[in-house]
């Protein structure tokens, strides 16, 4: 009896200790979720935070570009290519997308801005005429997708005369999925001008490089 009854504390024993085992994986399983939620909540805090740091600070440097008094934009654009198959304003992706101020306004593929016709073929160029031909020292050029496949920036004087004032691969530290400048800066030229063309090696950057706007600055 005395045995039966030795046994039978050991048993239950074992069973409040194998219980508390299970408790204690559940709890962990438990902390672990928790932990895991906690994560999410904070990383997508973050990201909210970032996208709207991002945001405002898009929205700065296109107001400051917009006031620059020394600034204009396109008013006729020529391209390699065009994904639209036909020409004017009112085709999607057609070099007549970068005329005038930007209008895209958020990141992405967006009909508004330019593309050439295939994503990755290399070498692209657009081609953008200003209403006055200036001493120029600035092109800005606003990229709504996929930025940095720049590689050269010419401009071409009143006699047709082709200078390069930029060339090279972009090195610029782009921001994830915002709209971006690429600003070439140099000497204010001796001579006038008034046509820029930006050269593009698209398979630098897979997908469509696609550009909304461009701006000459000089005086």
């Amino acid at each position: 009896m005395k045995i039966i009854k030795i046994v039978i504390a050991f048993a239950i024993l074992i069973t409040v200790l194998n219980c508390s085992k299970i408790t204690d994986k559940f709890s962990e399983k438990v902390e672990e979720k928790v932990n895991e939620k906690v994560n999410e909540e904070l990383k997508k805090t973050t990201e909210d935070e970032l996208n709207k740091d991002r945001k405002v600070n898009e929205s700065l440097d296109d107001e400051k570009i917009l006031k620059d008094p020394n600034g204009q934009w396109a008013i006729d654009a020529d391209a390699s290519s065009s994904y639209s198959t036909a020409a004017g304003k009112n085709h999607s992706w057609s070099a007549e997308q970068m005329l005038g101020v930007p209008n895209v306004q958020n990141y992405g593929d967006n009909g508004s801005g330019w593309a050439s016709k295939e994503a990755d073929k290399d070498i692209e160029w657009v081609k953008l005429t200003f209403e006055n031909a200036v001493y120029a020292s600035e092109v800005r050029v606003r990229q709504n997708y996929n930025p940095g496949a720049i590689i050269k920036i010419e401009l071409i004087d009143e006699n047709g005369k082709s200078y390069v004032v930029w060339s090279g691969i972009d090195k610029t530290k782009y921001r994830a999925n915002s709209i971006e400048y690429f600003t070439a800066k140099f000497d204010k030229t001796k001579y006038k001008s008034k046509t820029v063309k930006i050269t593009l090696s698209s398979k630098t950057v897979p997908g469509w490089n696609e550009i909304d706007a461009v701006q000459l600055v000089g005086e």
